[in-house]
């Protein structure tokens, strides 16, 4: 019996000796940050509560890193408090060291100018035209009574953007059509894009008796329309931010690769209440002949471009707030639901989450806002969400099974995305 105690007790002590450092070690770098975004000249803690320093590996004149242990010397350091002090803009690396030996993690950081946006919160109407023609299927084409053909069948594909055919470009679905009714019946080479790459096929229009006009069998898109809300402008450019999110085809549910697209104004002229299992929106009128900006990308966190001017919007600029000085609790949105007046209503951030447009979970309890809507409906994506007098991000999604439960992004995400060429 104290032979085979013995025996465990020698296998467990080296198993034990490999396995927590290990798993200490995963532990501790699940608590790091992966990246670390600061305003130049406003110094950030890091209390990490572990025994942790860090050094900024490269570009000192970037960002300075101070490492004060909460333990006295001569007591094991349980913790640390790590101070960066950005000290202008730019990008460097930050490593972790595990009881100032051990690598543990090196994560991207970024000093950013101190920045001021104007937090808006207006709805406006959005025209976007695609890339090229996007295919959104094809089909058969009756050329005799009974007798169909497919001529595109397994050349073009869902989601594809036709440029040009027979080398004129396609700006719009009039052009495609042009150039299938010159053909008369010949091969047409298309050029087109692929999942980012482009490619040539040629295509054959067959001749339809019932429509008496040559077809390829294709069902295409050019444009799309929509409402959404403006989250911010930069005083200093005129460039915004809107939506939080990405414009996708409906269709394909495939972002939409823009060519242009313009922020035109709208009226609001009704509001469908959201409810358990239907989301609701709001519904408006698109003035196409007047419009107040230009958009130039279209993202998964957000459409950006520029302003025409900005005396429609109006406001008092704010300092932005980074996710680590982000908090759990009370905030409010600025929305505009009806007429022209933009108001702010009261929300709870409840957690935080992973990217993609859904960094926080964010619930909707100003009991204005829920009588009138039920809580976040399509057409309040950006409205801007302020924390402490700061902008801190622009609302997103909203829960299908429960309206007053959403998600926003953060402003620094959509920052970053407006700066990217």
């Amino acid at each position: 019996m104290w032979f085979k105690k013995e025996i465990k007790r020698r296998f467990f002590i080296p198993v034990a000796a490999i396995l927590i450092p290990i798993l200490l070690g995963c532990s501790v770098n699940w608590l790091l940050p992966n990246d670390l975004t600061l305003v130049e000249g406003e110094k950030t803690e890091i209390a990490t509560q572990l025994p942790v320093s860090a050094k900024s590996e490269e570009s000192i004149g970037v960002l300075g890193i101070t490492t004060k242990p909460l333990a006295d010397a001569f007591h094991l350091e349980l913790g640390s408090s790590i101070m960066a002090d950005p000290i202008q803009a730019g990008t460097t690396k930050i490593t972790f060291y595990f009881c100032n030996a051990v690598p543990i993690k090196t994560i991207d950081a970024t000093v950013i100018p101190k920045t001021t946006l104007v937090p808006v919160g207006k709805t406006v109407g959005v025209s976007l035209d695609t890339k090229g023609l996007l295919v959104l299927g094809t089909g058969q084409v009756y050329v005799e009574e009974n007798d169909t053909e497919e001529p595109c069948k397994g050349l073009l594909k869902t989601g594809d953007l036709l440029l040009e055919a027979n080398g004129e470009k396609l700006i719009n679905k009039e052009a495609l059509v042009d150039v299938v009714t010159q053909s008369n019946g010949q091969e047409i080479e298309v050029l087109l894009e692929r999942k980012g790459e482009e490619k040539r096929v040629e295509v054959t229009p067959v001749f339809s008796q019932a429509e008496q006009a040559y077809k390829l069998g294709i069902w295409v898109r050019d444009s799309i329309q929509g409402i959404g809300t403006i989250t911010f402008y930069d005083p200093n450019s005129n460039q915004f931010g809107a939506l939080g999110h990405g414009v996708y085809d409906v269709d394909t549910g495939e972002l939409m690769i823009i060519k242009k697209g313009m922020l035109i104004s709208s009226d609001l002229t009704d509001i469908v209440k959201g409810k358990k299992g239907e989301p609701g929106e709001l519904t408006g009128i698109i003035q196409r002949d007047n419009v107040l900006g230009e958009v130039r990308k279209n993202t998964e966190v957000g459409i950006y471009g520029s302003l025409n001017e900005t005396d429609d919007f109006a406001g008092t600029a704010l300092p932005i707030g980074l996710k680590q000085e982000v908090k759990i609790g009370k905030a409010e949105i600025l929305s505009n639901i009806e007429g022209d007046k933009v108001e702010k209503y009261e929300i709870e951030i409840e957690s935080f989450g992973k990217g993609n447009g859904k960094d926080m979970m964010i619930r909707v309890t100003d009991k204005r806002l829920l009588d009138k809507t039920g809580g976040i409906v399509q057409g309040m994506s950006g409205s801007p969400i302020i924390q402490n007098g700061q902008l801190i991000g622009a609302v997103t999604h909203v829960l299908v099974n429960d309206p007053e439960r959403g998600y926003g992004t953060f402003i620094e995400t959509m920052l970053q995305e407006m700066k990217n060429k």
